[in-house]
């Protein structure tokens, strides 16, 4: 893809210092190679061949280890920063090399997701500018993005300062697009100074309406800090070497089982009907991932327990019919219930689409090829890339 990526790669790594010494932090070592080039297969993965590399502190030892970047099958180029620029700055100094339009990447969070389902957005939206947001019930450590039903971003909120009854939202992945035309203000402005995209550029763009975030699953790595390092060791690895395979989510009740009001227990009627497509789905090599809402637990119809219990039997009678279930979501939320533990504003609550953000955190999800099936509207979740069947 002639695209170009440009990756941020000129981080110091103080809070690494501790465990990784005398790299820069995209050269961290993961199982024998720096973080970097795992990143770089990614985006290769993704079909992205072209490449500029904001590099700065030890900038020559990515240099030496990538590049014109020919042993990968790409084009590599760097823009060195002399002393550090901050995320706006390192674009400023590089502007000449920037094409009219790009996408831009930390280059030291691994966030697995499907580059095809932005494109598509890109061609349809036109954006000037789009952040590719995650699904976190991190509330504490993350400011949350709150977008409009048009994907359009209308608010940002610091770590730790949302709504009372609020449990998870969208935070800011680490992958942006941007159209070159909508950062010229800002580089006259700012050209030769250090300046942080998110903090100082971001917020002014989404004053005047020029910011999209779409949300999309994946995995998400920052090793930024020892823990998630060290954590990262058995984790990318595998990741790249993994095929993505698409998902037929389904909808519980009405859709697995009659609707016959705040279902729990044993006492089930399945619809065949249904059992017969998660058959044929699990025949074509798809995972099948439930995703049900379950507002009786916020309601007080019935407890949590009550209600694994009662999906634990659905698993085991799917099972038993040839139809294995790969996971399965719920959302015990509403933000009317009557029990305050579950009286909270959810994003896993459908047609939210938290629940299938996550699931695309713990399986390699093909979601361009995927599929919702579920007995109602609710069930059409507000993600543009994941089709939907309505069944009766």
């Amino acid at each position: 893809m002639d695209r170009q990526v440009v990756i941020l790669a000129g981080g110091l790594g103080t809070r690494l210092r501790s465990v990784v010494r005398d790299v820069p932090k995209p050269m961290a070592d993961i199982q024998g190679k720096p973080f970097l080039e795992y990143l770089l297969r990614l985006l290769i993965q993704n079909g992205y061949q072209n490449f500029l590399f904001l590099v700065g502190y030890k900038g020559d030892m990515i240099k030496n280890y990538f590049g014109d970047g020919s042993k990968f099958g790409v084009n590599i180029e760097y823009s060195n920063e002399e002393t550090p620029l901050g995320t706006g700055g390192a674009l400023f100094n590089a502007w000449d090399k920037l094409s009219d339009d790009f996408f831009m990447v930390n280059g030291d969070t691994f966030f697995d997701i499907q580059y095809e389902i932005l494109e598509d957005f890109i061609t349809i939206r036109n954006p000037e500018f789009l952040i590719a947001l995650r699904y976190s019930n991190d509330l504490s450590r993350y400011g949350i993005i709150e977008i409009d039903d048009n994907y359009k971003v209308i608010s940002f909120s610091e770590k730790g300062q949302v709504q009372e009854n609020q449990i998870d939202g969208y935070i800011n992945g680490g992958v942006y697009f941007l159209n070159k035309k909508v950062l010229e203000p800002f580089y006259e402005k700012y050209v030769n100074s250090a300046v942080s995209l998110e903090n100082d550029i971001l917020p002014l763009l989404v004053k005047i309406g020029k910011v999209y975030g779409l949300p999309i699953g994946g995995k998400f790595i920052d090793i930024g800090i020892p823990e998630d390092y060290f954590s990262s060791q058995s984790i990318i690895p595998g990741i790249i070497t993994q095929q993505r395979k698409p998902a037929v989510f389904v909808d519980r009740d009405g859709t697995i089982i009659e609707d016959a009001g705040y279902v729990h227990g044993t006492n089930l009627v399945f619809k065949s009907e249904t059992i017969e497509l998660l058959k044929r789905a699990k025949q074509e090599g798809k995972y099948v991932i439930i995703v049900t809402n379950q507002a009786g637990i916020a309601k007080g119809m019935f407890t949590e327990e009550e209600s694994i219990a009662t999906t634990k039997y659905v698993i085991k009678y799917l099972e038993e019919c040839g139809v294995h279930v790969d996971g399965y979501y719920y959302c015990p939320y509403h933000p009317e219930g009557i029990v305050e533990k579950y009286r909270k504003i959810s994003l896993l609550r459908k047609p939210e689409p938290g629940m299938i953000l996550k699931a695309c955190e713990d399986f390699r999800v093909d979601l361009s090829t995927s599929l919702m099936i579920g007995d109602s509207d609710v069930d059409r979740i507000k993600l543009p890339c994941l089709k939907t069947i309505i069944i009766d």
